[in-house]
């Protein structure tokens, strides 16, 4: 006589956008026998759109925590300051116009320096980690079927279905997820009120017009209204280029970038010193203006709901002035991960959830808010600063450290304990 033992039925996971917050969820995840995971990602592939992104001590953390694969995918194409005086500053903020012009403001410094990596070239090494067969491309949401204690069945705009016992929504800024969670109108996102103009200008050609050590390191330029950043990436070969409008009230086009008249952005910078001058040729050198309209969300009252969750842009769409959009996604992926690794029937995906959004959402959250006070402060119209240099210098010398220093591994450990509790 003999006997035959089952194994227990897997937990299925299914992610919704393969973006990098998507993909650092499913490789985290991809270390659980016991969990299935599958991405479905609405683009033929996958891809990024945008240039450089910063990865600051916190998101460092937390990719060597998802896998050391992870954080090895970002340190090959991660690239700091290039000058030694410079290896653990994050950002140097100098006045960019008016009687100080030129002056230093604050040295940033961080436990690593500025780390900034091309956001294209990233997502492609952390593809590599997630196996072919668990890759689905064409798979645009239309709409998600929950009932109380069953899978979740996905609709495709392609007709097809898939079902999970967990839904993670890493789907962007024009999240169905958040749509089906919130409704149509409250996860709408929100015009921040600020315009960026791009471009990746060859090393060579910034040096030339910005000399060495402006070019080869990270640099704010502030001033009233205005600002820029400008950092090195892909090895030092490129500087990546982002000038600031802060003077935009409303945004009245369809689209999120329209293309940009040179001479109105000349006229922005005509009374600004001569590297502010140089930063806008070089950007109107490269290619053809385009203005990028920057958006964020309102604050959602929940990211889950039963066994749907939502994450990274999808769940809080930031502003870039922070470089925390990406690192928020990040965590968010981590935390995900470390709860659903704990959950051994489908009925504990809920508590999961509700303990990720009890962890997860107030820092998020504070990330958003505090990214539009960033803005405020380097464009010189903080209420109570405006262009007070020395006020600028108090704020900038602390003002990120909560999230830097924020312990990624103790983050880990109150998400268990609550799940935990919750059981």
């Amino acid at each position: 006589m003999s006997t035959t033992t089952t194994s227990p039925k897997p937990l299925t996971v299914a992610i919704l956008g393969g973006g990098i917050g998507g993909l650092c969820t499913a490789i985290a995840l991809l270390k659980y026998p016991h969990i299935d995971v599958q991405v479905y990602e609405a683009a033929p592939t996958f891809g990024e759109i945008g240039a450089g992104i910063g990865i600051a001590p916190n998101a460092q953390q937390a990719l060597e925590l998802i896998a050391p694969e992870a954080r090895a995918a970002f340190e090959k194409h991660a690239t700091g300051n290039m000058w030694p005086e410079h290896a653990k500053t994050n950002s140097i903020y100098v006045v960019g116009e008016g009687e100080h012009e030129g002056e230093l403001i604050h040295a940033q410094i961080s436990a690593s320096g500025q780390q900034s990596v091309h956001r294209a070239h990233f997502l492609n090494e952390l593809v590599k980690l997630v196996p072919s067969q668990r890759a689905h491309f064409h798979k645009r949401v239309d709409s998600l079927e929950a009932k109380h204690d069953s899978p979740v069945v996905i609709l495709f705009k392609d007709g097809t279905t898939a079902t999970a016992d967990a839904v993670i929504g890493a789907d962007g800024v024009h999240s169905v997820v958040r749509a089906h969670l919130l409704g149509k109108e409250a996860a709408k996102p929100v015009f921040a009120g600020s315009v960026a103009f791009r471009a990746l200008v060859p090393m060579d050609k910034a040096v030339e017009k910005l000399g060495e050590e402006f070019a080869g390191n990270t640099f704010f330029m502030c001033g009233r209204g205005k600002a820029s950043i400008s950092y090195p990436i892909d090895g030092g070969s490129l500087l990546n280029v982002v000038i600031f409008d802060f003077e935009q009230e409303t945004w009245e086009h369809e689209k999120w970038v329209v293309p940009a008249d040179p001479e109105v952005l000349r006229s922005m910078f005509s009374e600004w010193g001569d590297r502010s001058r140089a930063l806008v040729e070089l950007v109107l050198d490269a290619h053809e203006p385009s203005i990028w309209s920057m958006w964020d969300h309102n604050p959602a009252p929940t990211y889950t709901k039963g066994r749907i969750a939502m994450m990274g842009d999808a769940a809080h769409a930031t502003t870039p002035y922070q470089g925390q959009g990406v690192g928020q996604a990040i965590e968010d992926a981590l935390v995900l991960a470390t709860l659903l690794a704990e959950v051994p029937e489908p009925n504990m995906i809920q508590n999961a959830f509700l303990v990720y959004d009890q962890v997860r959402r107030v820092r998020t959250q504070r990330v958003v808010s505090t990214s539009r006070d960033a803005g405020q402060l380097i464009s010189m119209r903080a209420e109570g600063v405006g262009s007070d240099l020395e006020k600028m210098r108090n704020l900038l010398s602390f003002r990120v450290h909560w999230i830097w220093n924020r312990d990624i591994v103790e983050q880990n450990r109150e998400a268990l304990r609550l799940f935990k509790e919750s059981l």
